[in-house]
């Protein structure tokens, strides 16, 4: 591994992490280059300009960095600057002994599915992008109950009546899917998870489905707008007879695990499982 990109949050704690990391990669002789501006990254990456794209930040700076490195197959490695960390698997107290182990192709080299999203409103159908987590269809300031129509390959499957729904890849099982009571899946399961949250009905529940399935959601509320949030940072207002349609997409997240714990063991140590 010869050319790294280092992708930081806007912090202060996060430039200071980053004159660790630099430390490694200049002990490693490794070329890299620093970026922050998202659209300046966008416009400088090129498909085979790059080996690794290493991210300083927390879930939410890696979530973005995924959303670009994974149209051109670049891998990921997160160091965790921010709350949780869920993605950001590395601490800034490992970087030393940690961080070389990736650097130097001894971790092991995930495939995460990701989804493609598109909005269909006033009959125009509209490509909003490929995300890692989930998409959120949740009611708007108001509190009141939002009505969103379910269909499952083109078939009309339910109606929730609630705050809402969620469509789920594995990866964000544990993100807003699990706080709404959804299951945990195992990252590099191939499939979609649908979670609707706070149901009125108590006989909606989370459901768990092929990644080759699509799913529609349609929003139904009479004088009610709702919102659209994917992997929690775009936003995009709802009306009545807009549809949100989630497929699987054909760009996958490639990231680098740590090469010291497991899934379950992150788990244990961010949600004290077990």
């Amino acid at each position: 591994m010869r050319k790294v990109l280092v992708f930081l949050k806007n912090s202060k704690k996060a430039f200071e992490t980053f004159k660790r990391v630099e430390r490694v990669l200049k002990d490693l002789n490794l070329s890299y280059k620093k970026f922050i501006n998202r659209k300046e990254l966008f416009k400088v990456l090129k498909p085979k300009d790059y080996e690794l794209f290493l991210v300083i930040g927390g879930d939410g700076t890696f979530l973005s960095a995924a959303r670009i490195a994974s149209r051109f197959g670049v891998p990921l490695v997160g160091v965790n600057e921010g709350r949780f960390g869920f993605l950001t698997e590395i601490k800034k107290e490992e970087i030393k002994k940690v961080l070389p182990l990736v650097l130097e192709g001894r971790a092991k080299l995930q495939e995460r599915l990701m989804i493609d999203v598109y909005l269909r409103s006033r009959n125009r159908l509209r490509y909003l992008g490929n995300y890692l987590n989930d998409a959120v269809i949740s009611k708007s300031s108001i509190a009141r109950i939002i009505r969103t129509k379910v269909f499952i390959n083109g078939e009309e499957v339910l109606e929730v009546f609630g705050d809402g729904v969620i469509l789920s890849t594995p990866t964000g099982s544990t993100a807003y899917a699990l706080s709404a009571g959804g299951p945990i899946v195992y990252p590099e399961s191939q499939n979609l998870l649908f979670v609707p949250i706070c149901p009125h009905t108590l006989s909606n529940r989370p459901l768990v489905l092929p990644s080759k399935f699509e799913v529609k959601f349609k929003v139904v509320s009479e004088n009610m707008e709702a919102f659209l949030t994917l992997d929690g940072q775009e936003g995009f207002h709802l009306k009545k007879g807009d549809e949100v349609i989630v497929k699987r997409s054909r760009y996958v997240c490639r990231m680098y695990s740590h090469p010291r714990k497991s899934f379950f063991g992150i788990l244990k140590e961010k949600l004290r499982w077990g």
